[in-house]
């Protein structure tokens, strides 16, 4: 049953605003613990359970998008119980957030509670990271992400909001923050079930690579198509286009106009144009190998990994595939997503990428909310990918130079944009606050 917190209500409205970041809107969802009605209204769900008494025994009828476990595990009398029994309600796309306090906060909050600041404190069960990553290994989980937020629970004269813009600019202060969230699904078994595929390739004046690029994409499954996307070429690209599709029938090959302008856009219309279970971004500039999507496609469709990069930084790298300038850039920007997303990356502009049409649907209704151009669509996908918590990994790939056409990369134009759409997602990103809900 719902309370008023004597604690201050800023404390309350950090964690929740978290949990409406980081769940996409119109999802199923359970949610298990002391319930705040502030969650409803921002979540927005398609339906929302709650479970507020009998947490150790209950269990789930039906299936859910999102089970959050809401400061339980904490007063759980059971924790295996709970672990296990929640797993009725969970399929191989459902995500667990577990929330709770960092442990380093026990004496401090006992303090709270014996001066009356806040309720009496009921946790018993005092929880690190580590251990609870420990359980859910055990139980037939993984841990995808943890997040930390609120250095200062208060704020009393806005004293709150600097420490906590501080504390977001300051990575040393994440070991103290208060709100913990770790964001798990089940481990996956290789799916048996083929999957149907979309090859989604971005061009614009680049009618030479049409055809090589056709004939030397492999077959990797039995329902497979190539979806051009064509971008207002000068240089009668889809002319070509269409005369290829005609020679090469038994390749299903289908194209479509982008609206806008720029690959960004064309990622954005292409993937929610893919007819397959599986896409893949192929660039139509011909300097990826097309044998390699093959292991792209397995791991999307085994449901190991949700989202890839393919990783050009592994095998031989010649300046004329990447020039030294583009190459540091390119090292500059997958560090700090590695630290911010917390998930190591090497390589973020890529020429192929992977995703389930399934999993783009968010990324594709919040495509935008940073109201940043990404000139390229790599850094929409990745940070909606981390966003809602898809299982990111890298693929290494072959890079080669360009045969035909030239580059649409501004070195300089370019990379002050993505820049400054970094900078923006690593602020929102660790402050886990949507500034932008549609």
């Amino acid at each position: 049953m719902y309370k008023k917190y004597k604690w201050h209500k800023y404390f309350w409205h950090q964690a929740i605003s978290a949990l409406s970041f980081l769940i996409p809107e119109g999802k199923n969802i359970l949610f298990i613990g002391e319930y705040n009605y502030d969650f409803l209204k921002n979540a927005r769900p398609k339906s929302l359970d709650i479970v507020n008494k009998d947490i150790d025994t209950f269990v789930p009828d039906k299936k859910y998008d999102y089970i959050i476990i809401f400061s339980v595990l904490g007063i759980s009398e059971n924790i295996c119980d709970v672990l296990r029994n929640i797993k009725s309600g969970i399929t191989s796309s459902t995500r667990v957030i577990i929330y709770q306090h960092n442990y380093l906060w026990m004496p401090f909050l006992k303090l709270g509670s014996l001066f009356r600041i806040k309720n009496k404190e009921l946790n018993h069960n005092w929880l690190s990271v580590h251990d609870t990553n420990t359980y859910l290994k055990s139980f037939g989980y993984e841990t995808i992400r943890t997040y930390k937020k609120t250095l200062w629970p208060t704020n009393i004269l806005f004293f709150g909001n600097i420490i906590n813009l501080i504390s977001i600019i300051i990575p040393l202060f994440d070991i103290f923050k208060i709100n913990q969230f770790i964001v798990a699904r089940l481990l996956v078994k290789d799916e048996s079930e083929e999957k149907s595929l979309t090859i989604c390739i971005t061009v614009r004046d680049e009618k030479e690579n049409i055809e090589p690029i056709v004939k030397a994409l492999p077959k990797v499954c039995q329902n497979q198509e190539i979806l051009f996307v064509e971008g207002h070429s000068t240089d009668n690209t889809l002319e070509e286009i269409h005369r290829v599709k005609d020679v090469y029938s038994d390749k299903n090959i289908r194209v479509i106009g982008q609206p806008g302008i720029g690959q960004g856009d064309a990622i954005r219309v292409g993937f929610k144009d893919a007819s397959g279970d599986v896409i893949i971004l192929y660039e139509g500039d011909g300097t990826s190998e097309p044998d390699d999507i093959k292991y792209f496609y397995d791991a999307i469709a085994s449901g190991r990994l949700e989202f890839i990069e393919g990783s050009r930084f592994v095998y031989p790298l010649s300046l004329k595939s990447m020039p030294l300038v583009n190459k540091l850039g390119n090292m500059v920007f997958a560090n700090w997503f590695s630290w911010f997303l917390k998930s190591y990356m090497t390589d973020v502009l890529s020429g192929i990428k992977a995703i389930s049409k399934e999993s783009y649907q968010d990324i594709y209704n919040n495509w935008g909310s940073l109201n940043l151009h990404d000139p390229f669509g790599d850094f929409e996908l990745l940070y909606g990918a981390a966003r809602f918590n898809l299982k990111l990994g890298e693929i290494p790939m072959k890079y080669y130079p360009r045969e035909y056409g030239e580059t649409k990369t501004h070195v300089f134009k370019h990379g002050i944009k993505l820049f400054i759409f970094v900078l923006k997602g690593n602020f929102i990103f660790r402050h886990l606050k949507n500034y932008n809900k549609k």
